[in-house]
């Protein structure tokens, strides 16, 4: 009897899995995962708050793990870039970020390596700093 209520239940737990998409549900605001995302963008309000040059010293003070590369060509020895887009655009790498005046970003976000080569390709496999402007 026990048994059979034990499968019972995970049937109707597999069933309401599906029933949902399959798909866990959105995390709090105060999650790990929340608090992840959070780290990964830096917002206008942030940006209003310092005084930076450009682009890049912004993200140098307050991001600075962005400007490394952080894929799997690091293990191969081969040369690491990381991307840099401005709104639509590519520019190259992080480099390019010096010639953005912090005065026109509305938002800087980074994409992970893995993200970034399923999104842009396999030269991004070290990750993308994306940078949006209030004109975009």
């Amino acid at each position: 009897m026990l048994r059979a209520m034990r499968r019972i239940v995970a049937g109707t737990i597999v069933i309401a899995g599906l029933a949902c998409g399959g798909r866990a549900p959105e995390p709090a605001a105060s999650s790990p995962r929340a608090a992840r995302s959070a780290a990964d963008k830096i917002t206008r309000e942030e940006i209003e708050r310092g005084h930076w040059a450009s682009a890049y010293d912004m993200i140098e003070s307050l991001r600075p793990r962005w400007l490394r590369a952080h894929g799997p060509d690091t293990i191969l020895g081969d040369p690491v870039v990381v991307q840099v887009h401005l709104d639509a655009s590519r520019l190259g790498g992080v480099d390019t970020l010096r010639g953005i005046p912090v005065n026109d970003i509305e938002s800087i976000e980074w994409v992970d390596p893995v993200s970034a080569a399923a999104r842009w390709g396999a030269d991004h496999g070290n990750g993308t700093i994306v940078v949006s402007t209030r004109t975009h």
